[in-house]
């Protein structure tokens, strides 16, 4: 029998397809709906009445799962380090981006293909820390 592959390969689906899906924390809290797609980041919007748009940077995320885009990272850090009101430079992208390989979630962020920048890899049946219990 051989070693379970730890291949970057499988199936993905492009960014753009994500437009209108829900997005999860790693906890399951449910952050918004992704509107807009750019090159480093995704504006969600949050709300039926009173709208709150904000960016995160697609780095912080895990897995589409045909539904929902899972994130690594839960709502506090999200929501303290990495949110934005309007789409930061590509300075900020890069700063926070080697700043997030630093933390336990950046650490985690081992799926990543070759083709990130416009794929998200699937995941059917998305097992994260919420399913750990």
């Amino acid at each position: 029998m051989s070693p379970p592959s730890t291949s970057k390969e499988g199936p993905t689906v492009l960014w753009s397809i994500l437009k209108g899906k829900k997005v999860k924390t790693n906890n399951g809290k449910e952050l918004g709906e992704i509107k807009e797609i750019t090159d480093n980041f995704l504006r969600l919007q949050k709300g039926t009445v009173s709208k709150r748009n904000f960016w995160i940077p697609k780095y912080t995320a895990d897995a589409y799962d045909g539904k929902v885009l899972w994130l690594l990272t839960n709502e506090e850090e999200l929501l303290d380090k990495y949110r934005y009101g309007a789409e930061p430079p590509g300075e900020q992208y890069v700063k926070d981006l080697e700043s997030f390989k630093g933390t336990p979630s950046g650490q985690n962020a081992t799926n990543r293909g070759p083709d990130f920048d416009r794929n998200i890899r699937v995941v059917e049946n998305y097992k994260n820390i919420r399913d750990l219990k």
